[in-house]
């Protein structure tokens, strides 16, 4: 695997100042605007331009970044996206709304049962953080086989990903490694008076589109 050009690719693309603008402007408006209906298609747009790119890269497209052309389909395909990662996400989801509720009911018991509700209430919390650590190790598989089959059931074939992760460890943990650090770097950027929002978010869901490409093309998968 190219490490490096995952970082940079997007740069040799000729038209690579229109097609980062313009991501970075939805990126820009779909985070202002998530709270609203608009700014939530956004981010799905974004989502399908991903996997996009991710499937150019896998089929070793020299200039994988696609045109911003068809945006009904990037939103369907988003939107596709954004089931799978609920769903991979409903185990911390559930955790967390127990820690709200034993913390809401915590003060209107009396002391000693209170403090140990706020114990109870912590722990979940911290359960809450793992397990959804540890559902986020699998998105990349899963994208990576939502991308090949077109299907969301094949984002959940279990038995498929964990084969895929274990036949790929040490590319895969690199994988995953490597695209928390660009999402840590796009953090920074929003920090900066909002520079990133326009350029750094945009910027690190290309790099993990081109690292979960370029480990789909190492290592194809099949049904």
């Amino acid at each position: 695997m190219d490490i490096g050009s995952a970082f940079t690719y997007m740069f040799d693309d000729e038209d690579w100042i229109k097609k980062l603008a313009i991501g970075g402007a939805i990126a820009f408006v779909g985070l202002i605007l998530t709270p609203v209906i608009i700014g939530i298609a956004l981010i799905m747009v974004l989502n399908g331009y991903m996997i996009e790119t991710l499937r150019n890269v896998r089929d070793g497209q020299p200039r994988p970044l696609p045109e911003w052309t068809d945006w009904g389909g990037l939103f369907k395909t988003g939107l596709f996206v954004f089931v799978i990662g609920l769903v991979y996400s409903i185990p911390a989801i559930i955790l967390a709304c127990g820690g709200g509720i034993v913390q809401g009911v915590a003060p209107q018991m009396d002391s000693d049962v209170a403090d140990i509700l706020f114990i109870v209430a912590a722990c979940l919390n911290c359960l809450q953080i793992i397990v959804g650590l540890i559902c986020g190790l699998f998105i990349p598989a899963a994208l990576i086989r939502y991308a090949q089959f077109d299907t969301v059931a094949s984002a959940f074939q279990f038995g498929e990903i964990f084969s895929f992760i274990r036949n790929n460890i040490g590319d895969y943990i690199i994988v995953v490694l490597l695209s928390w650090v660009a999402s840590v770097i796009a953090g920074f950027g929003i920090i900066l008076c909002f520079i990133g929002v326009f350029f750094t978010v945009f910027w690190s869901y290309l790099v993990s589109a081109n690292l979960y490409g370029q480990l789909a093309r190492k290592s194809p998968i099949t049904m």
